[in-house]
């Protein structure tokens, strides 16, 4: 279910309108359609004891003796690593590099800034025991802030580079279930959260830029 809805996820956002192509100023409700399906998604999960037994089924199907990894603490940032290669490979992004490290970095204080006062008021007990800050999963969110930012900056080349992001992201939300960290709800929200924190990012940018750019009477 992770793969699926994540992945149906990734495509509905790879089809979107990015950048320039959508009216400067404008708001466009198409490209929150992933997020919301996500968010809803998670949290519905997390919140309705029903739905809570799928996340139990997906641990059983787990191998209790599995040796866990700590590589999803460097794949979350791989989306955005690939933005700064693909700057310094001579390709050229919807912004300079010194823009896209600004808007990455806002990205991510935007996430950080709803994900963890839910952790703390939410509270709820990660599958491992270890603390009460299980939702949504800061991994995720972080993974989806960069897969979300190399959408924005290199998605207009192919949609396979997207997709690809997306794919990377999604793997670090397996991981993050794989190591015992979070239920499914919680990474499912912390994409949500991730991938809208970077949009409304690159949507203020936009207004802004939009704003100081002069108007020219009768063109």
């Amino acid at each position: 279910m992770l793969s699926l809805l994540l992945t149906n996820s990734a495509t509905m956002a790879a089809q979107q309108p990015i950048g320039d192509s959508i009216p400067a100023g404008q708001f466009n409700t198409k490209q929150w359609i992933a997020p919301a399906i996500l968010f809803t998604a998670g949290s519905s999960i997390a919140a309705i004891p029903s739905l809570r037994k799928l996340e139990t089924r997906i641990y059983d199907g787990f191998n209790p003796k599995r040796e866990i990894t700590h590589i999803d603490d460097y794949t979350q940032y791989v989306p955005a690593a690939a933005v700064f290669a693909m700057d310094a490979a001579g390709m050229k992004g919807k912004n300079k590099p010194q823009q896209q490290l600004l808007l990455y970095a806002l990205g991510n204080v935007t996430a950080a800034v709803i994900v963890q006062p839910m952790k703390r008021i939410i509270g709820r007990a990660r599958p491992n025991k270890s603390d009460f800050h299980s939702f949504p999963s800061g991994h995720t969110s972080t993974a989806f802030v960069a897969a979300e930012f190399l959408h924005q900056e290199y998605g207009h080349y192919s949609p396979w580079i997207s997709v690809a992001g997306y794919a990377t992201a999604a793997a670090t939300g397996y991981l993050r279930l794989y190591n015992n960290q979070h239920w499914l709800g919680d990474v499912l929200a912390g994409a949500a959260i991730g991938m809208a924190s970077t949009k409304f990012i690159y949507w203020m940018d936009r207004r802004i830029k939009n704003k100081k750019t002069p108007r020219i009477q009768g063109l």
